[in-house]
């Protein structure tokens, strides 16, 4: 029996004026954290940065790191249409895709995007699975979705549902959540930086924090809090009765990733909280894994890192059918709007938080697009609508191959 996938793509190459081949990928090493630059200066062979404290092991800033470590991928048909995948992985997902995959993609039609993913992911599975391999493979698969809308001149989330949700309402993530609220955000997500070795003084201060952020939002406004893995199961369970009330929506990765049966306690016993997982986690088959143990009550699958457009849209489906909803990580871009266009539950959209600073660069604002009025509108451009000056992303690349 042919998969969902499979039978777009026949369909699509019906409907497709013209047929395309893969004819050239190119990679950009960019960071999308304009507050981390400062310690990315070792990609450039200057002196690695003296790290200060105990978590920097969960809160690393470096060249492969998630958001520092961003990697634009540009995939060009034989016909000069260009299409646009944001991957990670930074210099070193930029060698896997010119050392090895690429090879793999040139001169394939960009419409058998399933078929390109399956050979890739195998071809690769004995060195990836996860982490860096699956980045580069998220950027790789984006772009050929890309073009897929693009070349049928239609947006992306139309050639996978009928019915999409084009008004998305949009979270934000950050510290100065009060600020948030004020700019009209009915939820917010407040970053805990204080682990297990902070001990007790972080522990309580952690507490305060909670407290703090309701009192600056309100009782109306929703709030989370992320962890970033810095707890264990214990921990968690003092938290979340010591913060029970503040109303917390959801406790987001709180111990480390590979402790499902941990995670599945932390469901089962702290209520009505959600304890939430995923933005870390990779493709169906570790999503497989997290759902099989019931140790998430909701989960936060990127598209830029868990295996890209189709892979999530997969993922989100298998745990729909298991009632658990889907709110995909760091959903604020293009790509993962266009997701969020098509999941098969209701979520919201993560953004990071408005600004007062002013850090962001032109690079990060093409890539970011604002909510108005507390939601995302998607248009009817042709595939996720990004057009990128090269020389826009030459400016803005941090180490190159």
């Amino acid at each position: 029996m042919k998969s969902t996938e499979t039978v777009l793509s026949t369909a699509w190459k019906t409907r497709a004026k013209t047929r395309h081949t893969v004819a050239d990928i190119r990679t950009w090493h960019i960071n999308l954290n304009p507050r981390a630059m400062p310690a990315m200066g070792f990609a450039n062979r200057r002196a690695l940065p003296r790290l200060t404290s105990s978590t920097h092991h969960v809160d690393w800033r470096g060249p492969f790191a998630t958001q520092a470590g961003a990697l634009m991928v540009e995939i060009t048909t034989d016909k000069g249409l260009k299409g646009y995948g944001l991957g990670g992985g930074g210099l070193a997902g930029a060698m896997i895709i010119e050392k090895h995959l690429q090879h793999f993609v040139h001169g394939r039609d960009p419409l058998d995007v399933e078929g390109i993913w399956e050979h890739l992911y195998h071809i690769s599975s004995i060195y990836g699975r996860r982490g860096l391999v699956i980045y580069a493979l998220s950027g790789i698969e984006l772009a050929l979705v890309d073009l897929c809308g693009k070349i049928l001149d239609a947006p992306v989330y139309s050639l996978f549902t009928d019915t999409p949700c084009l008004e998305i309402p949009a979270y934000a993530t950050g510290p100065d959540v009060g600020y948030y609220a004020e700019n009209g955000f009915t939820a917010c997500k407040l970053p805990l930086r204080n682990g297990l070795a902070e001990g007790e003084e972080g522990f309580t201060e952690n507490v305060a924090q909670i407290f703090a952020a309701r009192d600056a939002i309100g009782p109306d406004v929703a709030l989370m809090a992320d962890i970033y893995l810095r707890w264990d199961v214990d921990y968690t369970l003092r938290f979340a009765e010591e913060a029970a009330d503040a109303q917390l929506k959801w406790i987001e990765e709180p111990i480390p990733l590979d402790d499902y049966a941990g995670m599945a306690q932390l469901v089962r016993e702290v209520q009505p909280t959600w304890i939430v997982s995923g933005e870390h986690e990779f493709t169906r088959y570790g999503f497989r894994e997290l759902l099989r143990w019931k140790a998430a009550d909701m989960i936060q699958p990127d598209v830029s890192w868990a295996g890209g457009f189709t892979e999530c849209l997969r993922i989100a489906r298998e745990a729909a059918a298991l009632g658990i909803p889907t709110w995909p990580h760091q959903v604020g871009t293009p790509w993962g709007l266009h997701l969020t266009a098509c999941l098969p539950m209701p979520c919201m959209a993560e953004t990071f938080g408005p600004s007062r600073a002013g850090v962001e660069n032109e690079l990060y604002r093409r890539l970011r697009p604002v909510p108005r009025d507390g939601y995302f509108t998607l248009d009817a451009k042709p595939g996720f609508g990004v057009e990128i000056d090269e020389g826009l992303l030459d400016a803005y690349t941090v180490d190159r191959l």
